[in-house]
């Protein structure tokens, strides 16, 4: 008896789509965006979209919840014995 080994198929991860609407204003700006960095305009939008959604994920790491007493924050003294909160 032969064995048939079964290879399991990698899942293609679908993207989703999202439709805007911009004020003409805006859509001039996008235009002229996309032609100033030699790209599409859908592409210049995902640029976008992804530089900020970049920026906002970092910002939100850097967050702590307001229900986090901050037991294990570092703690620095001075020679005037004040203490205050080490930063990174």
């Amino acid at each position: 008896m032969c064995a048939v080994v079964k290879t399991k198929k990698s899942k293609v991860h679908k993207a989703k789509r999202i439709s805007i609407a911009l004020p003409e204003r805006e859509d001039d700006v996008l235009n002229q965006y996309a032609q100033n960095c030699g790209i599409s305009r859908t592409t210049a939008v995902k640029r976008i979209v992804r530089e900020a959604l970049k920026q906002y994920s970092s910002n939100l790491a850097k967050t702590e919840p307001k229900n986090q007493l901050g037991l294990f924050d570092t703690l620095q003294m001075d020679i005037f014995f004040n203490t205050s909160k080490a930063s990174d």
